[in-house]
């Protein structure tokens, strides 16, 4: 099937499809990709949870910036995918095309911006989130990847939420999860 055809057979599932089956449909694969985050953030716990109560501690300061980068990145995917959504109805593929773009590239460089900030300053950004001199040396190593990670992190979360928009639910979500699961084995 060629591209033309996927997206008119797209358009007419996301506009002809009676409503509560179609909710249900494009809100299961949402439903698993969060079971899925809550499985692997057990899975960290407990890994990190071998190593000494000053790593879960560390975490728990590092936690804060995670929900940041995830914000930002849904922030800018939620953005980007309402209005992907409205080209899309109007079939006005080239628009939906550029704003998914922008979408991606600004949630790119907003994960950017904040790991070259968080790097930068990284013992005072500890300080501030609730690190003690304690557990300061494992929080300020635990959040480098994490840093490093933020801009990739930002962006994935964004084109998650446009394939959505798209109803593209089961992509997002096997993305999502392939994610996940290389997570845990990596643990």
């Amino acid at each position: 099937m060629n591209q033309t055809a996927r997206q008119d057979e797209q358009y007419r599932r996301m506009t002809q499809a009676p409503i509560p089956g179609l909710i249900l449909s494009l809100c299961a694969p949402s439903i698993v990709t969060s079971l899925i985050t809550s499985i692997y953030n057990m899975a960290d716990t407990f890994f990190v949870a071998q190593i000494g109560t000053t790593a879960v501690a560390a975490v728990g300061v590092v936690f804060s910036i995670s929900s940041v980068i995830s914000a930002l990145g849904f922030w800018m995917g939620t953005g980007s995918s309402s209005l992907v959504s409205l080209h899309l109805g109007a079939r006005e593929q080239e628009k939906a095309d550029r704003t998914a773009s922008t979408g991606f590239y600004l949630s790119m460089a907003m994960g950017a911006l904040i790991a070259v900030c968080g790097l930068l300053f990284r013992t005072p950004l500890m300080v501030l989130l609730g690190s003690t001199p304690t557990i300061l040396p494992e929080a300020g190593a635990y959040a480098v990847p994490l840093l490093l990670a933020a801009p990739f992190q930002c962006s994935n979360l964004a084109l998650s939420q446009n394939l959505r928009a798209e109803g593209m639910s089961r992509e997002s979500m096997t993305g999502q999860m392939i994610g996940g699961l290389l997570n845990i084995v990596l643990d």
